[in-house]
C-alpha cells in the first residue's frame, strides 16, 4: 500500500494534511487532517473499506418500486406507438400501482410475488399483460443493481380467469359469417348502409378496425378494384387521431378487392354523396369513407355497438371487432391461401405471427377443400348492394 501524505500551512499558521487516493477506480483527494498520523490512518481505513465493499459509493441505493416504474414508463413511451403506451400506462395505474405504491424494490420476496400473481389471475382475464409490466420493471431493477434477483423470475402462472360468456367466440365460421353479413344487410340496407359496408370490408380483407376507419376515398380504387392502406386511427392522451405511422412496416399495403365488395363501396359512395346533397352541399365536405356526423372519422368504439346489434338480430354469439380479422385469417387458411400472401394481406411484419394462425387451425380444417373461401367470397346470397 503506497501513500503520499502532503501538508499545507493555513492562514492561521497551523498545518493541514491531505492525500490523493484511488477508490473504485476513481482518483479523489481527502483533506483536513491535523497530523500526518491521522492522515495515514484515514488512508488505511479507506482502503480497507474499499476491499470490504463498505464505501458509500459501493452501497446500492434503496429506491421504491414506483420510482423505477415511472422511469420504465418514460422509456417505454419513447419505444412504442402512442396508443400502445396509453394501454400500458392505464394497465399500470389500474392493476400494478395500487399493490406496489410505497414499497421498496428489495421488500418483495418470491412468496409475496407469487401471492400478487395469484390475486391478479383471480381478478383479470388477461392478467399476464399486467404481470409482464412488473416483470420488466424488476428486470431493470436487477440490471441497475437495485436488487440481486428478480422475484418474478420463477413464479407459477395460474390459469387465467375465464372471459365473460358473451365474448367467448373469437371468430365466426363460414356459416356464421354468412349469417352475420346477411343480418347486417337486412338491418342497415335502408339506413346506415355504411355499417354493412364496414363489416363486409373487414370480413373480405382482414384489415384492422383502425385501418378501415382511417380510409379516405382516394385510398379506394373502384375502377381497378384496389384498396391502399397507409394509416390508422389511434388513441392518444388527447383522444383519437389519424396516424400515418403504420402498426408495422408491413402495414402499408395495397389489397385487391372482390367484385361484390367493390359494388358495396360504390353504392355507399353514391349514397354518401346524396346525403350531403340533401344537406345542401354540392360536393362532399368529408373525404372519409366512414364519416361521422361532424365530418370526421368514426370513433373506434362505434363498430362494437353496431356489431352487438347485428349479432342480437340474428341470434349469433357476439364477437369482438378484431375477431373479423381472425375470421378472415382462419378462412384463408382453410381455403389454402399461401402463407406469404396471407402475411401480406394481414400486414404482418413477422411471418411467425402468421404462422401462429396456421397453428391454430386444426388438421381437420386444413384438409377441407381449397374452394371453401373462394366459394364463400362469391356466395350469391350475401348481398352487396340494392
Amino acid at each position: 500500500m503506497t501513500m503520499k501524505i502532503k501538508s499545507k500551512t493555513l492562514k492561521n499558521g497551523l498545518k493541514s494534511y491531505y492525500f490523493r487516493i484511488v477508490l473504485n477506480g476513481k482518483p479523489t483527494m481527502k483533506s483536513g487532517y491535523i497530523s500526518n498520523k491521522e492522515a495515514v490512518n484515514a488512508y488505511r481505513v479507506y482502503k480497507v473499506a474499499e476491499a470490504n465493499g463498505e464505501l458509500e459509493s459501493q452501497q446500492t441505493k434503496r429506491i421504491r418500486f414506483n420510482e423505477l416504474a415511472e422511469e420504465w414508463l418514460a422509456m417505454k413511451e419513447k419505444g412504442v406507438r402512442p396508443s400502445t403506451y396509453k394501454k400500458i400506462e392505464e394497465r399500470y395505474k389500474l392493476h400494478v400501482y395500487p399493490d406496489f405504491k410505497g414499497m421498496h424494490l428489495d421488500e418483495l420476496t418470491p412468496i409475496k410475488a407469487q401471492k400478487f400473481v395469484n390475486q391478479l389471475a383471480s381478478k383479470l382475464v388477461g392478467y399476464t399483460d399486467s404481470l409482464d409490466i412488473v416483470n420488466q420493471i424488476y428486470k431493470k431493477a436487477v440490471q441497475y443493481g437495485y436488487v440481486k434477483d428478480n422475484p418474478f423470475a420463477n413464479v407459477d402462472k395460474p390459469r387465467a380467469k375465464k372471459a365473460p360468456s358473451r365474448d367467448t367466440v373469437k371468430f365466426y365460421d363460414v356459416e356464421q359469417l354468412k349469417q352475420f353479413l346477411n343480418s347486417a344487410y337486412q338491418l342497415y340496407s335502408k339506413d346506415h348502409y355504411n355499417r354493412y359496408v364496414f363489416f363486409r370490408l373487414l370480413a373480405f380483407t382482414g384489415m384492422r378496425k383502425g385501418e378501415a376507419l382511417a380510409l379516405n376515398w382516394n385510398d379506394v380504387g373502384l375502377a381497378n378494384k384496389t384498396l391502399s392502406i397507409s394509416k390508422t386511427v389511434v388513441t392518444v392522451a388527447s383522444g383519437e387521431v389519424i396516424s400515418n405511422e403504420p402498426k408495422t412496416k408491413a402495414s402499408n399495403r395495397v389489397m385487391t378487392l372482390d367484385n361484390d365488395t367493390v359494388s358495396a363501396l360504390a353504392e355507399w359512395k353514391l349514397r354518401q354523396h346524396e346525403l350531403y346533397e340533401r344537406l345542401g352541399y354540392k360536393t362532399s365536405p368529408c373525404n372519409f369513407v366512414f364519416n361521422s356526423s361532424v365530418n370526421s372519422f368514426i370513433s373506434l368504439g362505434k363498430p362494437r355497438q353496431w356489431c352487438r346489434a347485428i349479432a342480437k338480430e340474428t341470434d349469433l354469439p357476439p364477437i369482438i371487432i378484431h375477431g373479423f380479422r381472425h375470421t378472415y385469417a382462419t378462412l384463408a387458411v382453410q381455403s389454402g391461401m399461401d402463407i406469404k400472401q396471407l402475411q401480406y394481406q394481414l400486414g404482418h411484419n413477422d411471418v411467425h405471427t402468421t404462422l401462429q394462425i396456421y397453428a391454430e387451425v386444426t388438421n381437420k380444417q386444413k384438409t377441407e377443400t381449397a374452394s371453401i373461401f373462394a366459394n364463400f367470397v362469391n356466395e350469391s346470397n350475401i348481398k352487396s348492394n340494392i
